[in-house]
């Protein structure tokens, strides 16, 4: 039997563009167009071939190592490094298959083996646990800020989205004041739609006893539909948070029906609220402008959107009288804004919503495969598997474009873990078919991460020694800092350089000055939004900067970059990092997520992707012969260039299935039924049976 599928997160032609808030072409970031690529690329990858590599000597790139208590110096430039996935076995053997629950615990089991010849290296997931609760407390800093307006010292910085809502139901019931009756009808139904959205903000909103009784019918019904209504992610630290989440969940989807989304999308029904509210906005400029503000705020703080903002019906409405002849809005609508073509499914079609949710590269690809009715996929279909095999063969291009998102930039930074030759370090490591599909396993990780934080936007995706001592000898192996992959960490900061702009641009100077990042006990840290995305891209450039001298590449900043970041400070950050990561709080922070990505509409399912814990992998690296460092020079003496290993902490990822009428699991339940279980197979098992 083969499924249907509908995406949780469908597409739309793009509404907000980033230049329209005065940004510059995206070359000014680093990005260049991909080449599209067809052939062998999937999920069973080739060793890389030496005769494939072509470093450049330069003989001014000199870099300074630390092995023990030696500092030698050497240059890497023409080195290439065999980076390896080496087996669990002997004093390791009881790693094998273990899942942890923390990084702190997976860590410990760790250094009690480490030796001459390993170390324990931070993994690209372990430095992208440093950025994951932040970018979580930033979004809920965003949401708490813009729900209830800023001020500072009397003055608004930013308009609170509650008032807005009030606001939009008095202009709306004004209208009414001399309507026709047909009039009247969208615009009571429009009314309705935004209060039922306040009383799930836990307001009491100004509406005619009927209207209000009807807002608080469509409030049960919303919340009866726990796939959608349930806050899940940050959205359950408190309370405030969980208002939001329902409050905007159910503006995306801006319906009364059952079905999420509606339908028939261009019903007189459907169009006529829609169009109301639309009219309501021509009227009042002030109301129209706090309400593109609003838009262009979610575009860039997640991604374009997926459908239709009410907006868009501006150039097809004239006052109240246009809703007289709802059919000639929507005449005039589809013939500049065509749906897509038979056989695709009307819930497939764009609808209209007050706050459109955001769509992704990926969610484009999807729901072209899946919302036609002759195009349903096997039953053992994965949608991870899928993904990868999609951008490694080029059907998605994870380049970012003039309208992308803070979300698109992020994904972009994951493109070389499937697409390793599209790095520059490429010429430099020499990775083995075990080693990408580590990368693999990576991209599964913090592509699930990183949807997680979108969830409720994307909705359902050192030197020493004596004058009179003779040198010591000493061995030299492959030294990296961390996961050696430069264009990952320069690729995260350009997101958060993109983000501080962005958000800047849309909320003001003073918005990210006078609000702090959330923690999940719902306190927030002490330092600015401002200082603290600076930090983390300082941070992130910094490991750039490291990595790349460790694998013999050239740094790869813009000058511009380097004009905005110091190149010291940078690095002394990355080094601060690495040395304490082990205790960085945000890192200790419980990993485990899960967060849904489709609904499979024949059986009756929602597929989830799930972070279940952590395990811990053993590299091996080692320069291959031929393609060692050169001008090797220190006061130790050097003995050998000997090959090491790298212990890194990852994590645990499942794909799984859950019955479409349970409800999403909240983060806690999620990591309770983890804790009730040991092995990955047991955790998918029970969350299949809920």
């Amino acid at each position: 039997m083969r499924r249907r599928l509908q995406v949780i997160i469908p597409t739309l032609a793009i509404l907000v563009a980033a230049s329209s808030c005065g940004f510059g072409p995206l070359d000014s970031l680093g990005v260049e167009a991909a080449v599209t690529e067809e052939g062998k690329n999937n999920l069973e990858p080739e060793d890389d071939r030496i005769e494939d590599k072509n470093p450049e000597y330069d003989p001014d790139r000199i870099v300074c190592e630390t092995f023990g208590e030696c500092s030698m110096c050497m240059n890497k430039s023409a080195t290439v490094t065999k980076l390896d996935i080496a087996p669990l076995k002997d004093v390791d053997r009881d790693l094998v298959g273990r899942v942890f629950g923390s990084r702190s615990e997976a860590a410990s089991h760790v250094q009690g083996r480490l030796d001459a010849k390993s170390s324990l290296l931070p993994s690209m997931e372990v430095v992208n646990g440093a950025m994951k609760p932040f970018n979580d407390g930033l979004y809920a800093a965003v949401e708490i800020g813009v729900q209830e307006g800023v001020e500072s010292e009397g003055v608004e910085i930013y308009p609170s989205k509650r008032a807005f809502l009030h606001d939009l139901i008095a202009a709306l019931l004004d209208l009414t004041a001399g309507a026709t009756a047909a009039q009247t009808v969208h615009l009571e139904a429009a009314a309705v739609d935004v209060g039922a959205a306040l009383v799930l903000a836990g307001e009491t909103p100004d509406l005619p006893p009927d209207l209000l009784s009807a807002a608080d019918s469509q409030v049960s019904e919303f919340l009866s539909a726990g796939l959608f209504s349930r806050p899940i992610g940050f959205y359950t630290w408190t309370p405030a948070l969980e208002q939001i989440f329902r409050q905007d969940r159910y503006l995306q989807n801006y319906m009364v029906e059952a079905s999420f989304p509606p339908d028939d999308p261009y019903s007189s029904f459907e169009v006529g609220r829609a169009a109301a509210v639309a009219v309501a906005l021509q009227a009042d400029p002030d109301l129209l402008e706090r309400y593109e503000g609003y838009l262009a705020l979610y575009a860039g703080l997640t991604n374009p959107f997926m459908n239709h903002s009410v907006s868009s019906l501006l150039p097809y409405v004239s006052g109240p009288g246009s809703l007289d002849d709802v059919g000639s809005i929507t005449s005039a609508f589809l013939a500049d804004n065509p749906h897509p073509a038979l056989p695709i499914q009307p819930q497939c079609w764009p609808h209209f919503a007050l706050f459109p949710s955001s769509t992704s590269k990926e969610t484009a690809y999807f729901e072209a495969m899946f919302c036609t009715e002759d195009s349903a996929p096997d039953e053992d279909f994965n949608v991870m598997d899928e993904l990868i095999t999609a951008i490694k063969d080029g059907l998605i291009d994870l380049v970012p474009d003039g309208s992308s998102g803070w979300y698109d930039y992020q994904s972009f930074a994951l493109e070389t873990l499937l697409l390793p030759e599209r790095g520059s370090e490429s010429e430099h490591l020499l990775l083995t078919a075990a080693y990408k599909k580590k990368l693999m396993d990576t991209f599964r990780s913090i592509m699930t991460q990183n949807r997680e934080t979108h969830v409720k936007q994307l909705e359902i995706g050192s030197m020493a020694g004596g004058v009179s001592m003779p040198p010591p000898e000493v061995d030299i192996y492959p030294y990296f800092p961390v996961e050696p992959f430069p264009t990952f960490y320069l690729r995260s900061a350009r997101a958060y350089r993109f983000l501080s702009t962005y958000l800047e641009a849309v909320l003001g100077a003073g918005f990210l000055d006078e609000m702090h990042r959330m923690v999940e006990d719902g306190t927030t840290v002490e330092v600015s939004l401002r200082e603290e995305l600076r930090q983390k891209a300082m941070l992130l450039y910094g490991l750039h900067l490291l990595t790349a001298d460790s694998v013999g590449m050239a740094p790869e900043l813009l000058g511009e970059e380097l004009a905005e970041y110091d190149e010291g400070e940078c690095r002394g950050e990355a080094w601060g990092w690495i040395t304490g990561w082990t205790s960085d709080a945000d890192v200790l922070r419980d990993p485990r997520v899960i967060v849904p990505v489709q609904r499979d509409l024949m059986n009756g399912q929602v597929i989830y992707w799930a972070i279940l814990g952590v395990k811990v992998i053993k590299a091996r690296a080692e320069f291959v012969d031929g393609w060692g460092p050169r001008d090797i020079s220190g006061w130790c003496e050097l003995r050998d260039i000997l090959p090491h290993s790298y212990y890194l902490v990852v994590e645990q990822f499942a794909e799984v299935r859950i019955r479409e009428d349970v409800a999403p699991p909240t983060r806690e339940e999620f990591r309770q039924i983890c804790d009730a279980h040991e092995s990955t197979e047991d955790i998918v098992a029970a969350l299949e049976a809920l």
